[in-house]
């Protein structure tokens, strides 16, 4: 789960993100926005954080805040967020936007450079599997072991 994870919670806050910049775009304020985007996500962690984060708003602190909290998103993200809030959010969440695909390639070729080690691991073990359980009791068998013994032949 820590590469699987990553990736999983990378490609939904940037689905959140992205629709996000969308609805920023044409107009929305930013608890609206966020308000409409929570519906492209289905993690119960990441609808947590968004519920949160629309109650920070609802009582005046930042809505970025329980994200960073979490410690799923890394600190860079949260950094962008905070000085887009302090400049042009729009802007900044489309350098977010750019950051965060980066990122998820840079994760996809992690996976994708252990996948042969973990492709061969398993090979090995139903191979071993194979030999134990089908093969040596043939071969036993065969050679006049245990299951001639047991007749007094």
């Amino acid at each position: 789960m820590p590469i699987f994870g990553q990736l999983i919670f990378a490609l939904d806050f940037s689905r959140l993100m992205n629709a996000m910049l969308l609805n920023l775009e044409n107009g929305m304020r930013i608890q609206e926005a966020l308000d409409v985007s929570k519906n492209v996500i289905n993690n119960y962690v990441m609808l947590s954080l968004i519920e949160t984060a629309l109650n920070n708003m609802l009582i005046g602190e930042s809505w970025i805040e329980p994200f960073e909290r979490s410690g799923l998103t890394k600190p860079m993200m949260t950094e962008m967020l905070k000085i887009g809030m302090q400049t042009d959010l729009t802007e900044m969440m489309k350098k977010l936007v750019e950051y965060m695909q980066i990122d998820i390639d840079n994760i996809l070729d992690k996976i994708v450079k252990a996948l042969p080690d973990i492709t061969y691991s398993i090979v090995g073990v139903v191979l071993i599997f194979f030999v134990l359980v089908v093969l040596a009791p043939a071969i036993t068998s065969y050679m006049g072991g245990w299951l001639f013994s047991a007749a007094g032949l």
